[in-house]
């Protein structure tokens, strides 16, 4: 299934090619994290241009800044810590680093990954396997479920991706039991699927927002 990867997320993906990978998938969460913060550090002081996308999103001293500005300004590990953690849901690194070796559900993770590819028919196999997966949410800061994620917003940057099958995959969760009055705790709280979904430019540009938001909002 094809799936639409905004030019900034491509280049995301391509700063951390080893995110999908088993290794990085067995670290904790504080690992995972850390290993990212190093990259996008590296990245920032090598004068990367794709770090753009997660600087200007999760790291509040960018406001107001292009992206000439952001590889310009000082950018410390402090810095870059506190950029990866918030771009995974957390406040600061401090909330992380006291999660100590808590990892992410294995599960959930591939469940996720099945969505995000357009695999519907996988997704669907693993929710009759464990109905569960359908409510549950996701391990890190901001707490969204499956349906959070078809909306490509507050959620990692290398995850803002829309497959082009998103409303059969909204409607194969709700099918299983998804609720769409979910709240995630992305932009201050309280975010709904179809809040996420109805202010994303991803599936916009992907030509499914219209059929999405009223799938969330029916």
């Amino acid at each position: 299934m094809e799936v639409y990867v905004a030019p900034e997320v491509a280049e995301v993906e391509a700063l951390y090619p080893y995110v999908d990978g088993s290794e990085f998938r067995g670290l904790t969460i504080r690992e995972q994290v850390k290993q990212q913060a190093e990259t996008l550090l590296a990245a920032h002081a090598d004068g990367d241009s794709r770090v753009s996308m997660q600087i200007m999103s999760w790291w509040p001293e960018a406001i107001g800044r292009d992206v000439a500005g952001i590889l310009a300004s000082p950018f410390s590990k402090t810095d870059a810590l506190l950029t990866i953690s918030r771009e995974y849901g957390f406040k600061t690194w401090e909330a992380i680093d006291a999660l100590g070796s808590k990892m992410s559900d294995p599960e959930f993770e591939t469940a996720l990954d099945k969505m995000l590819s357009g695999d519907a028919q996988s997704l669907g196999d693993m929710l009759k396997q464990n109905p569960a997966l359908v409510s549950q949410q996701s391990d890190y800061g901001h707490k969204a479920t499956l349906l959070h994620y078809l909306g490509a917003n507050g959620v990692e940057s290398h995850r803002q991706r829309t497959p082009l099958n998103a409303v059969e995959l909204a409607v194969l969760l709700l099918e299983h039991g998804a609720d769409r009055s979910a709240e995630a705790d992305m932009y201050g709280g309280g975010q709904t699927p179809l809040a996420l979904a109805s202010t994303s430019a991803h599936p916009v540009k992907a030509g499914v927002s219209e059929a999405l938001n009223t799938v969330l909002a029916a």
